[in-house]
């Protein structure tokens, strides 16, 4: 087994590490680990803010099966918004698809000639119970061909800024989509959709921030559909054989198929926040999420990293200002590995004049970097209100026993240097 690699990114967009292989993952609090905790990649983000709390391999672009289908239904949800479908429509269903969805291997739901399903069966039969076909129908209803729809697929990735690359709708590979003439021309029998961990955690995202009644349908054991009951394949929910109740789950979807082994995306609620948790790759889809989210608890706190007002003291000198920030400063910290600072001066002080300075001027920078990734925030304070100091030559020479800051200071320079006029004055 090889040893664990992980790191722990504070901001989403500036993860730029990427580790390949097949990496353990034991991620519970305990030192040993079994085949069942190993994962080639995982991602856990604060689902509001993007605050990114684990990253593991999170670029690699990986199978991801039928995580696939998070875009899949993305694209349904917007087509409904934006009026190109309804809830209600009857889906056409091309032969081939229905064929698929009389295989034992492939298939939750059979989907015979004779009866019609509406978008919403079929949206929660792909959610619910990955229906695989019904992510086919459903994707074809939308953009009018599969092959369309893919090209929908990569397009809404790119406009994301998403290293992805999609060739299904559901996350089968071609070595069995060839035999339902769903192959993608130009692809080979062996493509199949390639994905990050931090791309199908950031779908994830985009998809419950947008249309957050997905978490409703997810959060079902089975859906009932005509005469046919489709069990979740989340099997960690509320009442399911996995379900942890100290990390309580809600959704969202899994994934698997023997190139891409057991893959999991969980959401969950931290701190009354509302977390995605991204594992790839594993050897089985529930234990490694699951001792995941049990470390997050321990040692990620939800708390405010640094004050909205401070007062700075200005380098080389005894007066104070004081400061503040609009930005929000609250963040998930590593309990054993806390954020350092670092000041910067951004205020260049005159030498020899007043320092007049208006409101919300930019003073410092406090820049916040996590120990364990490297990776950087920046919080800027700021002048509440407009001020005029004296120079830092006087302070250098003279050290001042009181603080000189606003109209006070600007007089005793006045009447050190003895040049000011009356308008000034």
């Amino acid at each position: 087994m090889l040893k664990l690699i992980k790191q722990r990114l504070v901001w989403g967009l500036v993860l730029t590490a990427t580790v390949s292989g097949v990496l353990s993952c034991n991620v519970a609090a305990h030192a040993t680990s079994s085949k069942a905790d190993e994962v080639k990649a995982a991602y856990v983000m604060d689902a509001k803010s993007g605050q990114v709390v684990y990253a593991q391999n999170a670029d690699q672009k990986l199978p991801i099966a039928s995580l696939s289908k998070l875009m899949t239904l993305y694209l349904v949800e917007r087509a409904i918004e934006h009026g190109q479908i309804k809830w209600t429509d009857a889906v056409p269903i091309r032969k081939n698809v229905r064929k698929m969805a009389t295989s034992a291997t492939l298939s939750v739901m059979p989907m015979p000639a004779k009866e019609t399903f509406t978008v919403r069966e079929l949206f929660a039969a792909t959610l619910v119970g990955s229906s695989n076909s019904g992510a086919i129908a459903l994707g074809e209803y939308v953009a009018g061909s599969n092959d369309k729809f893919i090209k929908l697929m990569n397009q809404q990735a790119s406009k994301w800024h998403l290293d992805a690359s999609f060739i299904s709708a559901s996350g089968l590979d071609n070595t069995d989509l060839k035999n339902y003439d769903l192959k993608i021309k130009g692809t080979s029998d062996q493509d199949q959709n390639l994905v990050s961990a931090r791309a199908v955690t950031t779908i994830a995202q985009h998809l419950i921030d947008a249309y957050p009644d997905v978490i409703q349908v997810a959060n079902q054991r089975s859906v009932k559909i005509h005469k046919y009951t489709v069990p979740t394949s989340v099997e960690i929910l509320k009442g399911a054989e996995y379900y942890d109740p100290r990390v309580p789950v809600d959704g969202l979807k899994t994934g698997y198929t023997n190139q891409a082994g057991a893959c999991l995306v969980a959401t969950y609620r931290q701190n009354g926040h509302r977390m995605i948790a991204t594992t790839l790759g594993g050897a089985w889809q529930f234990t490694a999420n699951n001792n995941l989210r049990l470390m997050l608890k321990t040692t990620e706190q939800y708390k405010q990293v640094v004050p909205k007002s401070i007062n700075y003291q200005i380098p080389g000198t005894q007066t104070k200002v004081r400061l503040v920030t609009k930005y929000n400063s609250k963040l998930w910290v590593n309990s054993k590995q806390p954020i350092t600072q670092t000041k910067i001066a951004l205020w260049p002080l005159h030498r020899t004049a007043p320092n007049y300075l208006a409101a919300n001027t930019a003073v410092l920078k406090l820049r916040l970097t996590d120990p364990l990734s490297g990776t950087t925030k920046e919080v800027i304070y700021r002048t509440p209100e407009a001020l005029t100091m004296l120079g830092p030559l006087q302070w250098a020479t003279a050290p001042a026993k009181r603080t000189t800051t606003g109209t006070y200071a600007f007089a005793k320079w006045c009447s050190l240097n003895r040049s000011c006029d009356a308008e000034d004055k």
